[in-house]
């Protein structure tokens, strides 16, 4: 039966922070560029779990225990954060999806599904866009991409928005992300960051020919629901859900009525509306 588009909270509880399995570390050469990765799991199913800004593979920990059960998992970091140092400027929303598409072409996989959360949800829509026959589904995550108005007001508007604790979700996650904030560093951060603001990926979302899955947390006050609703109207072959008690980081929130959706979006089955 269908999953309602809004998920209520796990009873069995949704904090519990599974031990990720040991990942076989992958370093690619793409261009100038070396991009560290783990894989998990084995299948014919491949999802690429793409993090947002300011994070890297360890975003994924709570959801890749349950994924590699029953996929194979590949996990980069994406350039600039993690292992993956940027070599020159850094890369584009565009030029770091074009990347990708290269990095998937040198693991020789044939198609995969990636599962792209924030700027890197931004990241797989330009994937979709440039290598459509690469993509099996895809999957947004509280996908950034829709620009918005950053005036001195909106500014100030916005901080006052992020800067409670709650708002970024479970507290016990808090220290990942200072810590991979603090290994990219303010520049990367300032670049990315402007990078996404620069990008604006509405004139993509109709070309997107694969079936696609916008989970949303109800509490996101860095990227708002109403752009889950704008991608959903958009693009073609897609369907949203809304993890309820989810911030941001729905993923991290909500890890296991997370992994149920995508697991049986991708076995199929019709989830969210």
């Amino acid at each position: 039966m269908p999953v309602s588009a809004e998920e209520p909270p796990n009873a069995k509880g949704e904090r519990s922070q599974a031990v990720p399995p040991v990942g076989r570390p992958l370093i690619t050469r793409v261009g100038p560029h070396t991009i560290h990765s783990l894989e998990y799991g084995t299948g014919d199913e491949v999802l690429v779990l793409i993090h947002g800004l300011s994070g890297s593979s360890r975003w994924w920990f709570r959801n890749i225990p349950e994924l590699a059960s029953r996929f194979r998992v590949l996990v980069p970091d994406l350039i600039g954060f993690g292992r993956s140092r940027v070599v020159g400027p850094l890369p584009t929303i565009r030029q770091v999806a074009r990347l990708l598409a290269r990095w998937v072409d040198t693991l020789d996989v044939e198609q995969v599904t990636p599962v792209g959360h924030s700027m890197g949800g931004q990241i797989s829509i330009h994937f979709a866009a440039y290598a459509p026959e690469r993509l099996k589904r895809l999957v947004l995550v509280d996908a950034a991409g829709i620009p918005r108005l950053m005036s001195p007001r909106a500014l100030l508007r916005f901080a006052g928005e992020a800067s409670p604790l709650w708002r970024w979700g479970d507290p016990s996650f808090l220290p990942v992300i200072a810590g991979d904030a603090w290994t990219a560093g303010p520049r990367v951060l300032l670049r990315a960051l402007r990078n996404i603001q620069l990008d604006d990926v509405r004139p993509l979302l109709p070309q997107i020919r694969v079936p696609t899955l916008i989970i949303w947390g109800d509490r996101d006050r860095l990227v708002p629901i109403a752009d889950g609703w704008e991608l959903r109207r958009l693009i073609p072959d897609s369907r949203i859900a809304v993890l309820r008690g989810a911030a941001h980081n729905a993923m991290v929130d909500r890890p296991a009525d997370f992994n149920r959706l995508l697991c049986r979006f991708i076995e199929g089955d019709p989830v969210g509306r």
